[in-house]
């Protein structure tokens, strides 16, 4: 229909998922240092929030071919 059935897209990719995953950690690192120098208690939940979408967008969400199931 689209001609897209065969390629994979962009962030289905393994370095652009690793490379987006990374600056989102690094986002939710700053909004959390700021809350905590500024004392604003509600970016400080919000960058542990970024952090974690981060952590859950790396690299061991990728399986490799080899990986075994459990």
């Amino acid at each position: 229909m689209s001609g897209t059935e065969g390629r994979s897209g962009f962030f289905a990719r393994p370095k652009v998922r690793l490379v987006l995953a990374r600056v989102i950690v690094v986002v939710g690192i700053v909004m959390a240092l700021f809350a905590v120098v500024t004392a604003r208690y509600g970016f400080l939940f919000a960058g542990i929030i970024v952090i974690g979408l981060g952590a859950a967008l790396g690299p061991a969400r990728i399986r490799k071919d080899g990986a075994r199931r459990p």
